[in-house]
């Protein structure tokens, strides 16, 4: 027969059992604790993470919208110098046609 150790009225081995039971329960409850306390951690940490990449990607998003105006600028500015080319080079091609000098049409002042 099992001993009664104590005033509880258990046997010595199934109090063991009940302490056991308890520590195992306990040390159960505290693992609980901390991945609770770690999963709210990484929460933060995710929502954070999730702050940054938003933020990098308006910033990305801005980028591509300045070099797509940038390069709206430079096909304008390139379009405008063919412009230009085509009329100094009618303007040339006329200078050529009328035999209009290349050189100054007036040559001195009255003054």
């Amino acid at each position: 027969m099992n001993e009664h150790a104590n005033g509880n009225g258990l046997p010595t081995d199934r109090q063991a059992a009940v302490e056991y039971g308890l520590v195992q329960f306990q040390t159960m409850m505290a693992e609980r604790d901390q991945m609770a306390r770690d999963y709210a951690e990484l929460r933060t940490k995710y929502a954070g993470l999730e702050v940054a990449c938003e933020a990098q990607t308006a910033q990305i998003t801005d980028m591509q919208s300045r070099v797509a105006t940038a390069s709206l600028v430079r096909d304008q500015a390139v379009a405008d110098r063919a412009k230009y080319e085509t009329l100094f080079i009618s303007i040339q091609a006329q200078l050529r046609a009328f035999a209009i000098p290349a050189a100054p049409l007036v040559t001195g002042s009255e003054d």
